[in-house]
């Protein structure tokens, strides 16, 4: 079995995204080890970011990040897309938006 979950959209400003980090992060609640995909799409639904994850362990958890926003708007939207080999309650997954020192402006949990 195969699930699909996706992020809500997040907006953000292109002007100073040189100060932000855009990561997406999965964690395995299950019992067993999980294998799957994390991408990050914008809204014309081009993939702007890809990573798989394979047999990441009860409890633990893995992710990818992005740092270049190089786009000619004044804003974007990008969203998440996770897959798992399991249900889709097997993991938890979030987009997070956070500043140049790593502090979170927003985050987006996965359903």
């Amino acid at each position: 079995m195969k699930s699909v979950l996706y992020t809500p959209p997040l907006m953000i400003e292109t002007a100073n995204s040189a100060n932000y980090v855009l990561y997406l992060n999965v964690l395995n609640v299950s019992s067993s080890p999980r294998t799957g995909t994390l991408e990050i799409f914008n809204f014309s639904g081009v993939q702007i970011s890809y990573g798989g994850y394979n047999n990441v362990i009860p409890g633990g958890g893995t992710g990818i990040q992005m740092q270049a926003f190089q786009w000619a708007f004044p804003v974007i939207f990008v969203y998440g897309k996770i897959t798992v080999d399991d249900k889709p309650d097997s993991i938890r997954a979030n987009l997070v938006l956070a500043d140049a020192k790593g502090y979170t402006l927003v985050s987006a949990g996965a359903y």
